[in-house]
């Protein structure tokens, strides 16, 4: 009886705990743009939070309300200048990640980040004061993620989206 009340008491700990750190985590969602061999980062600029002069992901927070879908066309046109649909964006297994975010004010943010990937979609790249988008092959990739310039877990969002 007793060992039964001290594994609940642990279990109930153990959950408390997650929930207060699940608490502290800002959604987003994040986009593996595909096409011709090459995958679409963004190069962070002044106009955005994000350490200038690095590369990630199109992606971006939720807005209230939104679907993580809605969100990925939406964050998708705004850093890129790309048009899409809603049901272009798929999902792919193991595509949720969690990381600690550096932003250019110093702080650290914990983001939890659903990518989905894409490969159709229309217009032309369009820079903003936030991100100017660029091609990449994924060999130049892994060179960022040598040099230590690429936003946590791109190259595991990449990789996952492209098995």
């Amino acid at each position: 009886m007793q060992e039964a009340f001290i594994k609940a008491k642990k279990e109930k700990m153990v959950e408390s705990s997650l929930n207060k750190e699940m608490a502290n985590i800002i959604p987003t969602v994040g986009i593996v743009a595909v096409r011709d061999g090459k995958i679409l980062l963004v190069r962070h600029e002044e106009g955005g939070g994000h350490v200038v002069g690095t590369y990630g992901l199109p992606a971006g927070r939720l807005e209230e309300g939104e679907a993580e879908q809605e969100a990925a066309a939406r964050e998708f046109e705004e850093e890129t200048g790309l048009v899409s649909k809603i049901e272009d964006f798929k999902g792919f297994e193991d595509n949720y990640f969690i990381a600690d975010v550096p932003r250019k004010d110093g702080s650290i943010v914990k983001m939890g980040w659903r990518v989905f990937k894409i490969s159709n979609f229309t217009g032309q790249l369009k820079p903003s004061s936030d991100t100017t988008p660029i091609w990449f092959t994924h060999e130049q990739i892994e060179q960022f993620e040598s040099d230590r310039i690429l936003a946590p877990n791109v190259l595991n969002a990449i990789n996952a989206a492209l098995k």
